[in-house]
This record gives C-alpha cells, structure tokens and sequence, in this order.
C-alpha cells in the first residue's frame, strides 16, 4: 500500500485520539480540580449547594468520559460510513447521560433531611430522622419515575400513550391493590403523627422492640431476640402502640411478704424504712414512693411498694431494680422480719 494512503488514515485517526486523550485525562482534571476547589468554598456555600455539588461531582466527571469517549468513537472513519451504528452510539450517550444525571439526584437526597430541619420550627418536629428518610424514598422514587420517563422518551418509545394507558390502568390497579393502598396512606400518616420515630422501643400488640425503618408498606422493628419483624403499616396504625422511649419514668409495682408472725410494730418499722430506702435511691421519684400493707395473703402478708424509676432504658432499669432488691432484703433482716413462702402445717388428731 503507498505510503500516502497510510498517512491519509493515520491522519483520519488524530481527532478520534484527541479526544480520547481528552477523556482519559479531562474527567480526572474536573473531579480533583472541582473536587478541591469546592473543599475550599465549602465554608462560604450555603449548605443545599454543598450537597448538590457534592452530589453531582463524580456523575458529571463520568458523563464528560463518556461524552468524550463516545465523541472519539463517532468520528472513526469507520463509524461515520455507517449511520446505523452514529444513530445507536449517539442514543446510547443520551442514555447514559440521562443515568448520571439521575444518579447525582439520587445522591441529592439528603437536601429532604436539610429542608426537614430549616422547617422544624414551624412544624414542631421532635425529631427528623424518621420523616427525612420516608421522604427521600418518596423523591428517589420520583428521581426512577423521572429518569425512566426520560430513557423511554430517548429509545423513541411513545411516553405519552403509555402515561394515558398508565391512567387508566392505574385505575384497575388500585382497585386490585387496596392494601397497598392503604399501606401506603398508614405510613404517611405514622410519619406525620410521629408516634414514634426510628430508634424508638415500642410495643405495638403482643410484639415490641426498636424501630429500624418505615417503608411506603410496613414498618421494620428489631424484637428483644434480635428478630427482624416486619408489619403491614395498616395494621401498625390499627393497633395500641406503646412509645416506651416518650416515657420520662418506669412504674414499678411489686410486693414484699412476710410471715405472719411478724407483729403490727414491726410492720409499721419496716414500712417506714423501705420507704426511707427507696426514697433516698437517686433513681427514684422520693414523692412517688408509697408502701403500704396491702393483702392478708394464704400465707404472707403481702406489703405493696409502688414508685417511679427514672432511668427509662431497659439495661439502666434492670440494674436499679438489683440494687434496690438487695438493700430492700437488708432492711427485712435488720427489722427482724422474715419472707414468707408456700407452707403447709398438718396437725395430727390424738388418740382417745
């Protein structure tokens, strides 16, 4: 072959190597140039611009690549003979375009959590945490709603009949799909009532543990035995639910027997020094304290100590609850009473 018509391909060759040059090194220059210049700028920018850069920083870097490498592609000699395969390159870019674009809105998400809290005054929020991640489910769904639209549009798929069918078959669906429905209606309104949040140990029916998540169908919950469960969010809001994290004091209601021997004096004594006992813990309420002699029991009479625990957590309670068992069992022995138990006495008749 001349050595002419080598030259004239090689040279056809450099704008394709040009820009492949460029997609190898232009991305990375964006990405760590950007990338630092917004490091420096971060103090100065208010905080929704922070996240949305941040966002979409690496998405952009990755739409330039493969803008400039589909751009290099395009211009082979080879590519721009056929037409076919310029159209499906060109379609392919759009696509992916359109998948960077919607990836950076997903990683935008957060800014739900940031609009949460610039609106807490005036919503009396308690807290976020719960309603900001069912939101960004709610914009990430519409972030794949959006973004798919967009690539049915580009692969020349008619969006606009299939949005009219989707309407009319959505009514056929939600016929067919109450539950969903209705699922879906109970979560927004367990987030906007906030009964509890994630993080919150409640107990909902004969089930109780820690929330971990509220999806747009059930609500997650992690038992005492480390199980998962997970309940439809109709029946959730159907049921009692007991928020124990919103409480500011445990109850505590038990009973102290004794023996029956042990005289009305010592009662009263011992009355008096359980409710000293108690009185003094600094976890206890001392103007909730109350003992009094409450039952004659089959075998005991039975003394009913009632008080309020301020340590609300289930690990802190039961350490209380050891500390004031042992002092309540030396203030029994000191006053000289004894613990009452099952007994049972048989006298034998005498013989005549």
């Amino acid at each position: 072959m001349p050595a002419s018509a080598f030259a004239i391909e090689i040279g056809e060759l450099i704008p394709s190597g040009i820009f492949l040059l460029l997609a190898l090194v232009l991305p990375f220059v964006f990405y760590h140039v950007g990338g630092g210049f917004l490091h420096r700028l971060q103090k100065h920018l208010p905080e929704w611009l922070c996240i949305l850069t941040e966002s979409y920083l690496k998405p952009l870097a990755w739409a330039l690549r493969q803008t400039l490498f589909f751009a290099a592609v395009g211009l082979l000699p080879l590519v721009q003979k056929h037409a076919t395969v310029a159209s499906f390159l060109g379609t392919l870019s759009t696509l992916l375009n359109i998948y960077f674009l919607a990836l950076g809105a997903w990683r935008s998400a957060p800014m739900c959590r940031l609009l949460l809290r610039s609106a807490q005054n005036h919503l009396d929020l308690a807290t976020n945490q719960t309603m900001a991640r069912f939101f960004e489910n709610i914009f990430r769904a519409l972030v794949l709603l959006f973004a798919g639209i967009a690539i049915l549009d580009t692969m020349g798929v008619p969006v606009t009949g299939l949005l009219t069918g989707a309407g009319v078959a959505g009514i056929a669906i939600s016929l067919a799909a109450q539950s969903t429905l209705s699922n879906l209606i109970a979560g927004v309104a367990l987030v906007l009532e906030h009964p509890f949040g994630i993080g919150d140990y409640i107990v909902l029916g004969s089930l109780e543990g820690t929330v971990e998540d509220i999806s747009f169908r059930s609500t997650k919950f992690r038992t005492l035995d480390n199980v998962v469960v997970s309940i439809e969010n109709s029946k959730v809001a159907s049921e009692y639910i007991c928020n124990c994290d919103q409480r500011k004091s445990r109850l505590w209601d038990f009973t102290v027997g004794v023996t029956y021997d042990t005289p009305r004096e010592t009662l009263e004594v011992l009355c008096r020094d359980l409710t000293a006992v108690l009185q003094n813990d600094p976890a206890v309420l001392a103007d909730k304290v109350t003992v009094t002699v409450d039952t004659f029991n089959a075998y005991s009479i039975d003394l009913r100590c009632r008080m309020y625990v301020t340590t609300t957590r289930l690990a802190d309670f039961l350490q209380a609850k050891n500390r004031l068992n042992l002092q309540i069992m030396d203030v029994v022995h000191k006053d000289g009473c004894d613990f009452a138990f099952p007994t049972t006495t048989i006298e034998m008749a005498e013989k005549k």
